[in-house]
């Protein structure tokens, strides 16, 4: 059984023509037709659970048609009908139009909702951009040039890989000293913190060099060394072991490492 919504807003139940069908033959089966003996109509419908006035219905249509006429002539010509939308008319929006579902209904003329029904149909896909690098002859030669450094020749006369068991990555990391949203978990009696900083586009940034390497695996498979070598701060906060003229003895200051 499927509910249907009309024009006025009523739901309407329909029934697949298998349990129609199966209708028509318990009615067939208590009556002679055309004649329909008293209070068939009324024992069929509690048989089935439904209302009298739709076995009534079933009933009229068999004697009409038979078999054929109880079966359903909306399944090839109802509802709404798709809106087909082109590829053709999706690749002719402007790339800056098409960036949000929203611009690109807008362009094609159509709901988003129908927009995004087609995607959720595969009709069309949504792409990630990353930019890349402006590469020229020169540079895409030293790429290659690179890749063939890294070539070996095994004893067997074969060529392998480097394995860079030699090699260390290094890199600095800028790290903010605090953010500019953070969500703290208080007491109902505890006071808010605050924070205050010059410029909120301006929070101050401090700098570390992290190096690693590639890791390490024993005949197992087991990792013996998780190829973190470490991190290391370009300045450190210790106290002045001597007074001057900028600081007293003992306060805080930056010292490059």
């Amino acid at each position: 059984m499927v509910l249907l919504t009309g024009a006025n807003g009523k739901k309407r139940r329909t029934y697949p023509d298998d349990e129609k069908f199966t209708i028509y033959g318990a009615i067939l089966a208590r009556t002679d037709p055309p004649v329909l003996h008293h209070g068939v109509i009324k024992e069929v419908a509690t048989m089935f659970g439904m209302p009298t006035r739709t076995i009534q219905k079933i009933w009229q249509k068999g004697q009409h048609g038979g078999f054929d006429e109880l079966k359903d002539k909306r399944k090839k010509n109802s509802g709404c009908k798709k809106i087909e939308i082109s590829l053709e008319a999706i690749k002719n929006v402007d790339l800056k139009d098409r960036t949000t579902l929203k611009d690109l209904a807008e362009k094609l003329g159509v709901k988003k909702s129908t927009l995004y029904n087609r995607f959720k149909e595969g009709c069309f896909h949504r792409h990630t951009n990353d930019i890349k690098f402006t590469l020229t002859s020169d540079n895409m030669k030293a790429r290659v040039q690179y890749c063939l450094s890294m070539l070996h020749e095994t004893n067997d006369g074969g060529r392998t890989f480097d394995p860079m068991y030699n090699t260390v990555y290094i890199d600095e990391k800028w790290f903010y000293r605090t953010r500019r949203n953070q969500k703290y978990y208080l007491a109902n009696d505890e006071q808010r913190p605050r924070r205050s900083v010059k410029s909120k586009n301006f929070i101050e940034k401090v700098m570390f060099l992290a190096v690693i390497t590639r890791s390490r695996y024993n005949n197992d498979g087991h990792c013996i060394f998780d190829r973190k070598i470490g991190i290391f701060p370009f300045t450190i906060v210790e106290p002045a072991k001597r007074k001057s003229r900028n600081r007293p003895r003992g306060e805080n200051f930056s010292l490059k490492d």
